[in-house]
């Protein structure tokens, strides 16, 4: 259960002003900024910088006048237990998730002895009979579980605790309605979403001196950490004062908080690509328009320049008709000339195109002959 006291704006304006916020963050479960921020909320000004160290030394200070406002409203302030972790705001996600894991019916308590495991715990525990610990880099000391089996990598005297705790951690997801999935990961999977996570116990690093070489070996310190691997990683770890087994809500917490936002950047790329290729469809859609207007465009100039090319012709054709000279076209009278010519104006002319059998496979455009395929 969280210990929490209701303040007053006004009582929450005295206690800002009667120690420093690093200081009240000890007692309450907020890091000094977010005590900042709760004051900024509800319009409490707090001391300025240097005010404390005028104190200290009894110097002279100013103390701010709190602003009118209602005075009915109750700011809910969480008491910290010891190795609690700070929250940000009363009114968090985060929050409301952990009060209402802690105020249900739900397995948060890791018992002595494992009692009726979930059927991964036991698959794991008879994967870790068959281990020898790693003598292998930053594993050596520490038993693995297989792939298939849910991601435990733990010392031999911890195996006990891991598995327990594995099995309380399981039992309470799936309590919550979500799911585990083991690959050759470990997943928790909350709304659709896949959140990937790790049992591990913490090595340290010695130097020892092996007949005159000095060579590095890595000790199990006991201190076992769970973490979130999905981005950003997540990992909380045995503290001095604390155990893992106590953040057994934090936890999860955080696993349901990090999978809503996961669910809600998804779902906003997905939309953003929906709208990006609806943009692209109707840029391409315009695109094609616009290559279309230009092509069609281009078509009816060069029909334009051919018609009147072959208008240029007969012109020229009637000139020569008319000219009494009767001159010679390559060798041939004038009047072959002509027929000659009216013919080729025709099959010129855009509007007319008149097939002739020689300049069949001539283009018209371009006056050139036509490449064949099969050439």
């Amino acid at each position: 259960m969280i210990d929490k006291k209701e303040l007053t704006r006004n009582e929450l304006y005295d206690l800002v002003w009667s120690k420093p916020l690093t200081t009240l963050a000890k007692e309450y479960a907020y890091s000094d900024n977010g005590l900042r921020k709760i004051c900024i909320k509800h319009n409490i000004p707090l001391p300025k910088s240097g005010y404390w160290s005028k104190i200290k030394f009894n110097k002279k200070v100013k103390k701010e006048k709190l602003p009118k406002e209602d005075e009915s409203i109750k700011i809910e302030l969480y008491i910290r237990k010891e190795g609690q972790e700070s929250i940000n705001h009363p009114n968090s996600e985060r929050a409301k998730i952990k009060q209402e894991i802690e105020n249900s019916e739900l397995p948060i308590v890791v018992p002595d002895r494992l009692s009726n495991p979930d059927k991964l715990v036991v698959e794991a525990k008879e994967d870790l009979k068959e281990k020898v610990p790693s003598t292998w880099g930053t594993s050596e000391g520490l038993l693995s579980t297989s792939s298939g089996t849910i991601n435990l990598q733990v010392s031999k005297s911890n195996r006990s605790r891991a598995l327990r705790f594995m099995d309380t951690f399981i039992k309470l997801v799936k309590k919550r309605g979500h799911s585990i999935k083991v690959t050759d990961e470990t997943i928790v999977v909350i709304n659709g979403e896949n959140l990937k996570i790790r049992l591990r116990e913490f090595v340290k690093r010695e130097e020892i001196n092996d007949n005159g070489w000095k060579r590095s070996r890595y000790k199990p310190t006991g201190e076992l950490s769970f973490r979130i691997e999905s981005y950003p990683e997540k990992i909380w770890r045995d503290g001095k004062k604390s155990h893992i087994e106590e953040k057994l809500t934090s936890i999860l917490a955080t696993l349901e908080l990090k999978a809503k936002q996961s669910k809600e950047r998804r779902l906003e790329q997905e939309a953003w690509q929906r709208n990006w290729q609806k943009q692209e469809e109707i840029k391409k859609a315009f695109q094609e328009k616009k290559d279309n207007e230009l092509s069609k465009f281009k078509e009816l100039l060069s029909m334009a320049t051919r018609w009147h090319k072959a208008e240029y012709l007969r012109n020229f054709i009637k000139e020569l008709d008319n000219n009494d000279l009767k001159l010679q076209f390559q060798n041939e009278v004038i009047e072959d000339t002509i027929q000659w010519a009216k013919e080729k104006a025709d099959w010129y002319d855009p509007l007319i195109e008149k097939e002739v059998k020689l300049l069949e496979d001539v283009d018209r455009d371009t006056l050139e002959v036509k490449k064949n395929k099969y050439w």
